[in-house]
């Protein structure tokens, strides 16, 4: 939706007067249920049936038209069929209606008419200037009224849920019914005409009433929004997204290095780590960690204890805790003696600590608070290092689950929260255990049935602790180059006269000169003599085919190395030509043949070939890359990916040191290291570059010889749009 809009939403959240179009008596009509449920909801404001050939409905006076209500109507809920639905939002523009939720179905996601439907709705609200929750949603509900046709109003919390899918929702919100927690608001998106995640996720961001927010996403359509509003809402409550379905970007066949060997979803990975979002793997995902942010505080630090009754799901909670990354704490001497005095002598007193099968609730009790120092055991709290815990618990005839719970819960609540330390359980079994879990749950611990969901969970709290102690985006020290824009932007408007997307080597040359990033001359001869002068001009040289088609040049013949003199540079001119002409696909337009200044390889102890690149993401921009380079980039994968949005220098030394080819650069088997510190700022110049132009949808330098004082940008692809 263009144009300006009213960023103020409020009116969706507490609205002082509801219309219902399309309001029904008749059970069963999607129009009676939104109507029932906003009457049952215990809204407080006024609300107005809108039938033409009703008088009254559930006992309230209808109305003809919105036109007819005399007060002000803040929101208006469509449940009327889809060709209905344009005269309508005509009226409410004209009455003053601040908000639409559309329900009614027949828009954009059946195509053809329904794109058109849209289209016109859309401009309808600009013209009146109207938001748009919908259409093709399941409605709005929250702590105020439920103005969906939702087969029950969900429980009230603090979690906020906004879904992509309606389907989805319902679902969620069943589900939820028999859970410890509830909902401050369920949003329904629908189509998202106008409002998206973004825009409820920056209001929720400031609502006292919302600690956590989830959210199902299928696409995300406004990423240069969501990088602005995500890190600042993440920094004030955490954001959980499961993002379903593969980008489009991704799944497109790619003419490029770069394009290639990003994966489909990289992009969407790449946003939410920027931006301090948690992702969500699956719709359980969505639950656990949002129990976990609600109701368990963050730890200062990662280091946790494991408890158990059982060597078995000790080990099992083992491997989790390494899978994810968790680190076990380790205990003083004092706490050691003190476990190893009162244990029974088969007890593992090491973290993770095995109290063994037979064990009371008084061992669990003991152990709990002598790990966290709870019960004046020890005596210099310096000693204490155990940040949380993950309790596990197997129901033997000595283990009491209930009563271990009420220790857990006593122990947590008096404790544990007050200096930040989360506590989460598992206890295995079924029907021995389910009244402890339903204790546990009741009295905020999250309890798991197997230990893999409980480090899991865990996990997202180190996450977003670690997210929190970074600097934000907005404080952060961007560098900024010298360079000369004036130029660059003249050479692509002469390949877009030329009717080119793929700039020539030469000019791609000429690009990274104005960004100060070092690549060899580069002279573009149209003729064999041409060749010959320019060869004469440049020294040694390395002649590549010139054409916008051709991406892979050695794939057809079209580089000679080791040019040493004019002749050879006549005669390898000739071959060139002659070779691509012949294998080259045969549209290619051949604009001659590039003469490059050749690298002396002699003078440089160590050659390192790496692939630095670029690739446009239709949602969040331009994604950097950097990995292994030369011929055997494609095969060898080893690359890693980053957004160039807000790229610092520690992204970029994040970016090299997270890649096999990093160790080569550092230097092995006594070797000298590479200049990395050149290497970074090649990668900062580009990111400027990338970000001053967004016409560029790809680039690749493949390869980028690094060596141990200074680099050389060998072969350049820039491609723009």
């Amino acid at each position: 939706m263009s144009g300006t809009k009213n960023k103020d939403i409020s009116f969706f959240f507490n609205p002082q007067s509801i219309a219902v179009i399309g309001a029904s008596e008749m059970s069963g009509k999607v129009g009676n249920t939104v109507l029932n449920n906003i009457i049952s909801s215990g809204y407080k404001g006024k609300i107005y049936p809108i039938n033409p050939r009703a008088d009254k409905i559930s006992g309230l006076r209808a109305y003809k038209s919105v036109l007819d209500v005399k007060d002000e109507i803040d929101v208006a809920i469509f449940v009327i069929p889809s060709k209905l639905v344009l005269t309508s939002a005509i009226e409410c523009g004209e009455k003053g209606v601040k908000g639409l939720i559309i329900i009614s179905a027949g828009f954009k996601e059946i195509g053809g008419e329904g794109i058109e439907r849209e289209e016109n709705l859309i401009k309808v609200a600009q013209t009146y200037d109207m938001r748009i929750i919908g259409p093709n949603c399941l409605g709005f509900i929250n702590l105020n009224y439920n103005g969906s046709f939702s087969a029950e109003t969900p429980k009230k919390g603090n979690i906020a849920i906004i879904s992509q899918s309606g389907a989805m929702l319902t679902g969620i919100m069943d589900y939820s019914m028999n859970q410890s927690f509830g909902f401050s608001c369920n949003i329904s998106l629908g189509n998202k005409a106008d409002m998206g995640a973004v825009d409820f996720i920056e209001y929720l961001a400031d609502d006292d009433e919302t600690k956590v927010i989830l959210c199902y996403l299928e696409s995300i359509k406004d990423g240069e929004r969501f990088l602005e509003v995500l890190p600042k809402a993440t920094r004030k409550k955490p954001v959980v997204i499961l993002k379903a379905g593969v980008s489009e970007a991704g799944a497109r066949a790619a003419s490029s290095h770069t394009g290639a060997l990003a994966g489909a979803d990289i992009a969407y990975n790449l946003a939410f780590e920027k931006c301090g979002v948690i992702r969500a793997s699956a719709i359980e995902d969505l639950f656990d960690y949002g129990e976990i942010f609600l109701y368990q505080p963050i730890p200062k630090n990662n280091s946790f204890a494991i408890i158990t009754n059982a060597g078995g799901p000790g080990i099992v909670a083992t491997d989790a805790f390494e899978r994810e990354k968790l680190k076990f704490a380790s205990f003083s001497e004092s706490i050691l003696q003190t476990l190893r005095e009162k244990l029974p002598p088969e007890a593992a007193i090491f973290n993770p600590v095995d109290i063994i099968g037979d064990a009371t609730p008084d061992r669990y009790k003991f152990t709990l608070q002598t790990i966290f120092g709870t019960n004046g055991t020890v005596k210099d709290q310096n000693e204490i290092t155990t940040e949380g815990a993950l309790i596990l618990l197997t129901p033997q005839a000595q283990t009491r689950p209930t009563e271990v719970a009420r220790i857990v819960h006593e122990i947590c609540d008096k404790h544990l929260k007050k200096c930040n330390k989360p506590i989460t359980c598992s206890f295995m079994g079924d029907k021995s255990i389910a009244e402890a879990r339903s204790y546990l749950k009741k009295n905020h611990i999250p309890c798991y049935h197997f230990p893999e969901r409980a480090a899991h969970s865990l996990k997202t709290l180190i996450m977003y602790g670690n997210y929190l102690k970074t600097t934000p985006l907005d404080r952060l020290d961007l560098p900024h180059y010298n360079v000369n824009k004036k130029r660059v932007k003249e050479i692509f408007s002469d390949a877009i006269t030329d009717k080119r997307k793929v700039l020539l080597s030469y000019e791609t040359s000429e690009v990274f000169e104005c960004y100060g990033i070092k690549s060899p001359k580069s002279r573009l001869a149209r003729t064999p003599k041409q060749a010959m002068d320019l060869q004469a001009e440049l020294g040694k040289a390395v002649m590549k085919i010139s054409s916008p088609q051709i991406i892979h040049k050695t794939d057809v013949g079209g580089i000679v190395l080791n040019i040493e003199t004019p002749q050879q540079a006549f005669e390898a001119y000739i071959q060139i030509v002659e070779n691509s002409k012949k294998f080259a696909p045969q549209n290619a337009i051949i604009y001659g043949v590039e003469v490059q200044e050749m690298i002396n390889f002699k003078k440089h102890l160590k050659v390192t070939e790496l692939i630095i690149g670029m690739s446009k993401d239709p949602g969040f921009g331009a994604l950097l890359m950097f990995g292994t380079g030369g011929i055997y980039a494609n095969f060898m994968k080893d690359v890693a990916f980053t957004l160039s949005y807000k790229f610092t220098k520690d992204d970029a030394k994040k970016l090299i040191e997270s890649t096999k080819v990093y160790n080569l650069l550092q230097g092995v088997r006594g070797e000298s290291p590479s200049d990395i510190e050149a290497v970074l700022d090649v990668l900062l110049r580009l990111s400027q570059l990338v970000n001053d132009f967004p016409e560029i949808v790809e680039l690749d330098i493949n390869p980028l010889l690094s060596f141990i004082k200074g680099y050389s940008a060998v072969d350049i692809k820039i491609t723009i749009t």
